[in-house]
């Protein structure tokens, strides 16, 4: 025959718990606390929120360690709002992660002088600019604002740059290996 334990179920103080008991005269917890996966995805957003919630902050905590509104933080996590390098370099120092989980090439390429970035590319392609524009698919004067670094390249231009430095990559070793 077993011994029977008693225990109740608690309302007061321990409402957040699923179950307390008394066993041999001493208080024992079987705590539930839900706690999201890691995502599955890697969307910057998503790991904001997961590396958030895994320090118990709020979106208003780290609002405020940024200087930005919680609402800010909230499209961030959202995915309405993309995460700036720099704003994202902040974020894993405060969440004590590894920054590239919060950011994505295209804003790093932005961080850094892009100007000096594109020109180099370019020389070192040896195009003149008309020549680099056209190789990317994008008008003259529009690439010439970009390098001169009066507009800011969005991601569809940053894409095409990409592809286009991938594509001479593959040719330039495709050349090495054919001679």
């Amino acid at each position: 025959m077993g011994m029977q334990v008693p225990h109740s179920i608690c309302n007061g103080v321990f409402n957040h718990t699923s179950l307390c008991e008394f066993h041999q005269g001493e208080l024992l917890l079987h705590l539930t606390i839900p706690f999201e996966e890691k995502p599955k995805t890697n969307l910057q957003g998503d790991n904001l929120r997961y590396y958030r919630q895994r320090k118990q902050m709020t979106t208003r905590h780290i609002a405020e360690k940024l200087d930005i509104v919680p609402a800010t933080v909230t499209m961030y996590e959202n995915g309405k709002q993309s995460i700036p390098y720099d704003v994202a370099v902040k974020l894993a120092d405060i969440l004590e992660i590894e920054a590239s989980l919060l950011y994505d090439d295209f804003f790093r390429f932005l961080a850094v002088p892009y100007t000096e970035v594109l020109k180099s590319v370019r020389t070192a392609l040896g195009l003149s600019q008309k020549a680099f524009a056209e190789q990317i698919e994008i008008a003259p004067g529009y690439y010439y604002k970009l390098e001169g670094g009066n507009r800011r390249p969005s991601r569809k231009i940053y894409r095409k740059i990409c592809a286009m430095l991938e594509a001479t990559q593959k040719l330039q070793v495709f050349n090495l290996t054919k001679t």
